[in-house]
């Protein structure tokens, strides 16, 4: 079966909430490490503005600042998460799931295929399904599959990922 390789910015967020692993987690906090420990400062400021009296002015400033680092830390993901969805949206044309494995064609006219051995997981959403690994993963949109092409696919990761790990939520 061949599904073209575009997603939309909601099913690139399904697809990264599915395979959001501790290390990823790691990975965002390591990226976000300067306004960790902003937040920290603004933290330990708070408490001890709390711990010297009933200077409440202070101590709401201080929170709005953590609550303004917070959103723009989030709105970097999110930006990620739309940067992600249209490089792969413009880089690949489509996907052909078979027997044998996963090929890629890409916008620029090459292939690359992917055997069933080297993916060890995949996972299921609402939208999408996931197939890779623990590092990297293909994304194939349900949209275009339908209902019944979908139940094909299921069955067929079923049978060709039989090690792995997979989820359906």
């Amino acid at each position: 079966m061949t599904v073209p390789c575009q997603v939309s910015t909601a099913e690139m967020r399904e697809a990264f909430r599915l395979n959001l692993s501790s290390s990823a987690c790691w990975r965002i906090a390591r990226a976000n490490t300067r306004s960790l420990i902003y937040i920290l400062v603004f933290l330990a400021l708070i408490v001890v503005e709390i711990s010297k009296g009933n200077n409440w002015q202070q101590v709401g400033m201080l929170a709005g600042v953590i609550a303004v680092i917070l959103i723009l830390s989030w709105l970097r993901i999110e930006r990620s998460i739309l940067k992600n969805a249209k490089t792969l949206s413009t880089s690949c044309n489509s996907l052909t799931i078979d027997t044998q494995g996963l090929a890629a064609e890409m916008a620029n006219g090459t292939r690359t295929s992917i055997p069933w051995s080297a993916i060890t997981r995949w996972r299921e959403g609402n939208l999408v399904f996931t197939i890779g690994d623990a590092k990297t993963f293909r994304t194939v949109p349900k949209g275009p599959l339908g209902e019944s092409q979908s139940g094909q696919l299921r069955s067929l990761l079923l049978t060709q990922i039989r090690s792995g790990d997979h989820a359906i939520r």
